[in-house]
């Protein structure tokens, strides 16, 4: 967790950060940046820590991260699950205070008719009593949701229930108490009055303006249902091709340090279709995210469908014990019944309370909806990825491994089947049960893990994979690979809070490395090979020379040979004399031209200058006397 100074500092970063993206024209949520600002913020690499906000030259490299890299990529998948993360922190993470806040917005809007009736100390005339019961009735009303008080039937029936229970004599009584009691009087009104118009309705005499609200809630609930299942359907079919297609494009290969996945996706490919198989990656991360959210708000509507019928099965027996109560008496201590008008009033106000949750639901469906059509999703080009393979869904692809069985070696990790784990059905999978080997060697890909092929235990956690070969080397070393998601978390921030890993994070903040980089070990050995029957003769040239200068020193003797001359010599042992032969050319006439010194006659240039006597002005001009060369020829 971060200091009083370190939140400071991360508020002085913000405003740098959106000071900067005022001259870009881009209008990003400020509170947003610094929900950004603090989540990148958790990998200690910034270096948060001694002087990172002492230095300019550390922030200005975040800055620039998170403007070049974040924000100035608004449609970006990794920013738009940033930001779906950051709404759904913001709204469906506090579905209580929407109530409150409801409320609050409620007695702001009726202050103003509030405090006229609490203003008011004295009473003098009848018209003074009408007006004041007036305003009461108003406010009730509207306090209560009831109905339209402009409506003559329904200001009629909480006037008459407001006389039920306060008469002119109470009213001036009431006009003269402190702002304090008459407050809360105010509030009482407001409870038994409610309580009784309720009742009223029940009995089939009143409830003009008041609305249904069990039958609509139900109702309500049944479309908004409707629209987030079909929602759901379409994102999962994303979803599965997604799957798919990354499931397709990395295969598992077996080196000398275990397996490793590799991406087979042609670059060719790739370009052709003007897409990255990160974006791919990125887009899929987003989609479950988006998948995580619907689920959680059939949730919450199957919990609000629950609580509604509670509340009317509360509601139907206290309408019975009031009923009871009533029957066959002409006069009821007020002391018995006003607590029970106000109980039902209670619960119809939760009733209320449960629309204005589903309000809110369907509120956070619009928008998800509407952060969804903010990513760049081009079917045709993601199937061309998988080509002619099908788009598998998660429960065909969970089929294929289904007879696999995973074998633990390792003392510190346990296999068990699901049969032998009890609440199976509420266990809680390490990274929401998706394979954290394949997560790491895809850096990033969601790829399920299969629990029939054995779930993993590790340190009173459960785990699960997609594929043996991904168990035997998380067997190896399991911390290894659960530090090296962590690591990966920091290095993509919309896993932290899809994973629901901020605290880990946090808890090794002081950490800086994870994982240590290992060198890899080049195995060497020495092989021969013997043909069975050699296909050339072997063979040894005698004067073969394999000294680069002795076929140096042979050129030059060659060379100098050239313009060597052969001469013979007469010795006095020599017996008889040799003849001599000499070869000789006979002449012949040559001919040579040597060069002819040209050239040419031109005009000589003569020139007149009219004007440089005489003339008192300076409109001296020159006048060209040469003789064209045509002209000279013919006088020549």
């Amino acid at each position: 967790m971060m200091t009083d100074d370190e939140n400071a500092c991360v508020r002085n970063i913000v405003k740098e950060i959106i000071r900067e993206l005022a001259p870009r024209k881009i209008k990003v949520n400020k509170n947003f940046v610094t929900f950004l600002t603090k989540l990148l913020l958790i990998n200690p690499n910034w270096g948060i820590g001694d002087d990172f906000f002492s230095q300019r030259q550390n922030v200005q490299r975040f800055v620039d991260f998170v403007i070049d890299d974040m924000l100035t990529q608004q449609n970006n998948p990794k920013i738009v699950t940033l930001k779906v993360q950051f709404y759904f922190s913001c709204n469906l993470e506090h579905m209580e205070y929407v109530i409150e806040y409801n409320k609050r917005e409620l007695m702001r809007k009726l202050a103003s008719l509030r405090d006229d009736i609490l203003c008011k100390t004295s009473i003098a005339k009848s018209d003074d009593v009408e007006l004041l019961f007036n305003k009461i009735v108003y406010y009730i009303t509207l306090a209560s949701g009831l109905g339209n008080p402009t409506q003559s039937k329904v200001y009629e029936e909480a006037l008459i229930a407001l006389k039920s229970i306060l008469s002119e004599e109470e009213l001036i009584e009431f006009s003269s108490m402190s702002k304090r009691e008459k407050f809360n009087q105010l509030t009482q009104f407001v409870n038994v009055a409610a309580g009784i118009r309720l009742f009223n309705k029940d009995c089939g005499k009143g409830g003009k303006g008041i609305v249904d609200l069990p039958d609509l809630l139900g109702k309500a609930i049944e479309v908004i249902r409707d629209t987030t299942e079909r929602t759901l359907l379409l994102i999962m079919e994303k979803v599965n091709l997604l799957t798919t297609v990354v499931d397709k494009n990395y295969v598992i290969r077996q080196t000398f340090n275990g397996y490793q996945m590799e991406c087979v996706t042609s670059e060719d490919l790739l370009v052709k279709l003007d897409i990255q198989i990160e974006y791919v990656k990125d887009l899929l991360i987003f989609f479950r995210q988006y998948e995580l959210l619907i689920r959680k708000i059939l949730d919450e509507l199957d919990d609000i469908r629950e609580r509604g019928a509670k509340i009317l099965i509360e509601m139907e027996k206290l309408l019975k014990i009031i009923h009871e109560t009533v029957y066959m008496k002409i006069a009821i201590p007020v002391g018995v019944i006003f607590p029970l008008f106000e109980q039902l009033w209670a619960i119809w106000e939760n009733f209320q309370n449960q629309g204005v949750l589903l309000s809110r639901l369907s509120m956070i469906m619009s928008n998800l909806e509407t952060y969804s059509q903010n990513t760049y999703y081009d079917q045709t080009t993601i199937e061309a990825l998988i080509g002619s393979n099908p788009s598998l869904t998660d429960a065909e692809r969970l089929s294929q491994t289904a007879d696999l069985k995973l074998i633990s070696n390792n003392k510190n990790v346990k296999v068990v089947s699901c049969d032998a784990i009890k609440n199976y059905q509420n266990v809680k999978f390490e990274f929401l049960g998706f394979c954290c080997w394949k997560l790491i060697q895809t850096d990033g890909a969601l790829i399920p893990g299969n629990p029939t092929m054995g779930i993993a235990i590790f340190k009173m956690k459960y785990y699960v994979f997609s594929c043996v070969e991904g168990f035997e080397e998380f067997n190896k070393d399991p911390q290894v690979y659960v530090n090296c998601v962590l690591d990966l978390m920091r290095r993509k921030p919309q896993l932290i809070n899809f994973f629901q890993m901020r605290q880990e994070l946090e808890s090794v903040y002081n950490v800086e490395k994870l994982v240590e980089s290992k060198v890899e070990i080049r195995v060497c050995e020495d092989k021969s090979m013997q043909t069975v029957v050699h296909v050339v003769d072997s063979y040894i040239e005698p004067e073969y020379k394999w000294n680069l200068w002795e076929l140096k020193r042979e050129a030059l003797t060659n060379a100098k040979l050239l313009s060597s001359v052969t001469r013979s010599t007469q010795t006095d042992k020599t017996t008889c004399n040799n003849s001599v032969r000499i070869q000789t050319y006979g002449t012949r006439s040559v001919e040579t031209q040597t060069r002819k010194d040209g050239s040419s006659n031109v005009p000589r240039p003569n020139v007149f200058l009219y004007g440089l006597r005489g003339r008192k002005d300076d409109r001296q001009f020159k006048i060209d006397l040469t003789l064209p060369l045509e002209e000279r020829r013919n006088v020549i």
